[in-house]
C-alpha cells in the first residue's frame, strides 16, 4: 500500500472513530434528562436508572434512531420503496403514542414516589406516623402517567414529539453520511485519475528518442568514440528512472535533476554546431523532495519544438533551488518544421494537471510564447 492510500485509509479510520464518540456523548446527554428531571430530592438516581420505564423510554427512542438511520432509510432508498417507509413510520408513530408510551411511563416513575393532594392534607392534619386513608393514596384502577381524578390519555403527546424528532435527526444524520460518503468516494476517484494521469505520464518514453539515441550511440561505435560507453550508461540511468520511479510518490530532487541532464547529455548527441545548449545549476546543496516528472516534461518539451537539425536553435535550461523555493527556467527557439506540425499540447496538459494536484496554492507557472521563441518559469514553493 502507498502513502496516499494509507493517509486514506487512517483518515477513515479517524472519521469513525470520532463519529463513534460523537454517538456516545449524544446518547449520554439524551441520557441524562430524565435523571436530571427527576433528581430533585424525591427520587435517587439509583432508583431511576433501575427504573424499567427509564429504559423503555431510552431503548424505545435509540433503536428507533438506529433502525431508521442504518435500515429503513437505506432499503427505502435503495428499493425505492418511499411509501412502504411512509407507512412504517406512521404504524410506529401509532405504537409508540397509543400502547407502548414511553414518555407517560417515564413520568410515572415520579408520580409514584411524589405525595398526592389527599396525602399531604392528611398529614398535615394527623400524625405522621398514621397512613393516610385509602381514599386519598392512588387508585389501582389508575393506569400509567395517571393521577386520581384524572381521565386515561388514549395518546401520548410528547413520545409523539420525541417520536418526530428522533425521526428527523436520523434522516439528517442519514442524509449527512451519503453526503460525506460522496465526498470521500469523489476523492478517492480524483486520485486514482491522478494516478493514472501520472503512471501515463511516466510511461511516456516516446520511441523516437530511443530510437534517435540508439543510431547516434552507433554511429559513434563505428567510429571508435570514447563517448559510446558514458552515453550507453547515461541511457541506461535515464531508462532505470523512467521505469523505478513512476511507482514512487515523492524522490530527491536531486535524481530529477540526474535524470534532466542525462536527458540533455543524449540530446546533444544529435545536435550539430548551429545549436546552442546552456545549463545551469545553482543551489543544489539544499535537500528538497518533489513528486517525480513534474520538471522533466518541460524539457522534453524545449527539444521537442525547439530543437532542429536544419536551422539555428538555442535552448537554454536552469534550476535554481533556495531553501524556500525551486525555480525551473526553460527557454528554447520554435523550429519552423515544428510549427508546421499538429501541436497537441498534451504533455503540458498532464503537468498542468499534477501541479494542480500536487502543489495547489504551492506553485507558479509562467508561459510565454513569442513568434520564434517559447519561455517557461515554474516555481514550487517547497522548503528544505
Amino acid at each position: 500500500m502507498d502513502k496516499s492510500a494509507d493517509s486514506t485509509s487512517k483518515r477513515i479510520l479517524g472519521q469513525k472513530q470520532i463519529s463513534i464518540l460523537i454517538h456516545g456523548l449524544a446518547w449520554l446527554i439524551f441520557l441524562s434528562f430524565p435523571v436530571l428531571f427527576f433528581n430533585n430530592g424525591q427520587l435517587e438516581i439509583k432508583e431511576i436508572l433501575f427504573a424499567p420505564a427509564f429504559w423503555i423510554f431510552t431503548g424505545c427512542f435509540l433503536i428507533l434512531f438506529y433502525v431508521n438511520a442504518y435500515l429503513l432509510i437505506p432499503y427505502a432508498i435503495r428499493k425505492r420503496k418511499f411509501i412502504s417507509y411512509g407507512i412504517s413510520i406512521i404504524l410506529t408513530g401509532l405504537l409508540l403514542a397509543c400502547y407502548l408510551q414511553p414518555f407517560d411511563r417515564l413520568m410515572h416513575i415520579g408520580r409514584q414516589q411524589l405525595p398526592t393532594p389527599g396525602e399531604r392534607e392528611f398529614s398535615s392534619r394527623h400524625h405522621p406516623d398514621f397512613p393516610p386513608p385509602p381514599s386519598a393514596r392512588h387508585s389501582p384502577d389508575r393506569g400509567p402517567g395517571q393521577t386520581l381524578g384524572q381521565r386515561p390519555q388514549p395518546i401520548d403527546i410528547a413520545s409523539v414529539y420525541i417520536f418526530l424528532l428522533t425521526i428527523s435527526l436520523a434522516a439528517l444524520y442519514r442524509i449527512v453520511t451519503y453526503w460525506m460518503e460522496t465526498q470521500q468516494k469523489m476523492q478517492l476517484v480524483e486520485q486514482d485519475r491522478m494516478k493514472a494521469e501520472l503512471s501515463f505520464l511516466k510511461a511516456q518514453v516516446h520511441p523516437h528518442f530511443l530510437f534517435n539515441t540508439l543510431n547516434n550511440i552507433y554511429a559513434l561505435a563505428l567510429t571508435n568514440d570514447d563517448a559510446v560507453a558514458s552515453s550507453i550508461h547515461r541511457l541506461s540511468q535515464l531508462m532505470r528512472y523512467y521505469m523505478d520511479e513512476r511507482h514512487s510518490d515523492t524522490i530527491d530532487i536531486k535524481i530529477e535533476i540526474q535524470a534532466i541532464q542525462d536527458f540533455i547529455n543524449l540530446q546533444k548527441l544529435r545536435t550539430g554546431p548551429n545549436c546552442s545548449i546552456s545549463e545551469h545549476y545553482a543551489g543544489l546543496e539544499h535537500p528538497k523532495t518533489i513528486h517525480a516528472f513534474v520538471l522533466l516534461p518541460f524539457v522534453e518539451n524545449a527539444f521537442k519544438y525547439g530543437l532542429s537539425t536544419i536551422e539555428p536553435s538555442q535552448l537554454s535550461f536552469e534550476v535554481i533551488l533556495t531553501p524556500t523555493s525551486c525555480v525551473l527556467n526553460v527557454k528554447n527557439s520554435i523550429a519552423t518544421q515544428s510549427t508546421e506540425q499538429h501541436r497537441t499540447g498534451t504533455g503540458l496538459k498532464n503537468v498542468k494537471r499534477l501541479l494542480e494536484h500536487f502543489y495547489a496554492n504551492k506553485h507558479r507557472l509562467t508561459i510565454q510564447q513569442e513568434d520564434h521563441s517559447f519561455f517557461v518559469q515554474l516555481i514550487l514553493y517547497i522548503s528544505s
